[in-house]
């Protein structure tokens, strides 16, 4: 059965004069990739998990015993740097606490506290998921003082048991009497503040210095070996990240967001495009449909329009309802019509206007009012002006009104 393959993982690190990188499985020995430049380095396309190693100049690598609650300690380690004058934010990316050992309710704490120093990456299109300390990339041996170069620069490592407990840069160039002395003067600080146990050798990683002057000098056993390969740290080991790094991160992420916006404002202005163009060209398809049945409904509707007009013409002949003499008749239908000389009538189907005069004023009012009540004319809307009365007492009158009034 087919073993699934583990996805790799890049580590790169500061080699002995040039950037390296590495690649392996977490938690296994890596194999050599390739080497980069001094200046800086860069992953590769291929890894799905990137790990940068900066070098100890990157880092405060300090031990410390303090007393109090566990969950106390990183408050605690904050203050011991802030007596010894280190400026951290209090951040998880920026300070890494961990407790190596207690005894008597105080605790053996390695503080690493990451400098403001600008990420030596050369491209930063690939970032690193992880940082870490170049030293914690390998199996330093317990209870040793380790000295190996890292970018030509001299860095010795010291351990309690088998954690690192401090590391740091040397200012001397070369592994002589001055490089000794200052590794004297550092294992007497440490000794001063209670953190350095019991050492039992000195490990040289490079091929420099006088192992027997070393042995004289600092009375511990020294020997020479190669540098072992380093180890791909476990995910989640370090949440360490420089604020470079973090800010390149978030620049990359509002970059991907804004391409993916006007990616998408794109893809939907072409779809509406698409769908307008659509709709366009349907409705032009659906205009010469149109145009063409109207070009051949043209002659037929100009006949139907003289029909119409010819019916219009010959409507009032032929429809009782609009004939000028129903109307007429239903102006006589009132009792009081006996009794009346009608001397103008005009009548259209929108309108009518009439005129005439009456015996007397009471007889004018009371055929007014009954045509105005006439249902027949209802539609007209009849009204007119007061009765006038002549001076034999007949009366004139006048009813007018039109549809809609």
């Amino acid at each position: 059965m087919a073993k699934t393959r583990k996805p790799p993982c890049e580590l790169l690190l500061p080699g002995t004069h040039v950037w390296q990188s590495w690649t392996g499985a977490e938690g296994a020995a890596c194999v050599l990739n390739g080497e980069q430049t001094a200046e800086g380095a860069r992953f590769g396309k291929e890894a799905q998990r990137r790990v940068l190693a900066l070098p100890t100049v990157y880092f405060w690598a300090l031990p410390a015993w303090l007393k109090g609650q566990p969950e106390h300690l990183r408050s605690m380690a904050l203050l011991h740097l802030e007596r010894m004058g280190i400026k951290a934010e209090d951040e998880e990316s920026s300070v890494q606490v961990r407790n190596m050992q207690g005894k008597e309710g105080a605790y053996l704490t390695r503080i690493l506290a990451l400098k403001d120093l600008p990420t030596p990456l050369t491209d930063t299109a690939r970032l690193p998921d992880e940082v870490t300390l170049h030293a914690l990339c390998y199996p330093l041996v317990q209870n040793s003082l380790t000295i190996f170069r890292e970018l030509g620069r001299l860095v010795v490592a010291i351990t309690s048991g088998s954690q690192l407990i401090y590391c740091t840069p040397l200012s001397a160039n070369k592994l002589d009497g001055n490089a000794l002395a200052e590794l004297n003067n550092i294992c007497l600080q440490l000794g001063f503040q209670g953190v350095l146990g019991r050492l039992e050798s000195i490990v040289l990683w490079i091929d420099e210095g006088d192992v027997a002057q070393i042995q004289r000098v600092t009375g511990l056993t020294a020997y020479r070996c190669d540098m072992p390969a380093p180890t791909m740290p476990e995910r989640g080991s370090s949440l360490i990240m420089p604020q470079d790094v973090t800010a390149e991160r978030q620049s990359q992420m509002r970059r991907s967001k804004t391409r993916f916006m006007a990616l998408a404002t794109g893809t939907v202005i072409a779809a509406a495009i698409a769908i307008v163009a659509t709709l366009t060209s349907l409705a032009l398809q659906e205009r010469n449909l149109l145009r063409e049945k109207v070009a051949n409904l043209t002659p037929r509707a100009s006949r139907v329009m003289d029909h119409k007009k010819a019916w219009h013409e010959a409507a009032p002949a032929v429809d009782p309802t609009t004939w000028p003499q129903q109307f007429l008749l239903h102006c006589m239908e009132p009792e009081s019509s006996k009794e009346a000389s009608i001397t103008h009538w005009e009548w259209t189907p929108e309108r009518m206007n009439l005129r005439g005069r009456m015996p007397s004023a009471s007889l004018a009012l009371e055929y007014t009012q009954a045509l105005k009540s006439l249902e027949a004319l209802a539609l007209f809307a009849l009204n007119g002006p007061p009765v006038v009365i002549a001076s034999d007492n007949s009366a004139t009158f006048e009813l007018k009104g039109g549809v809609g009034e």
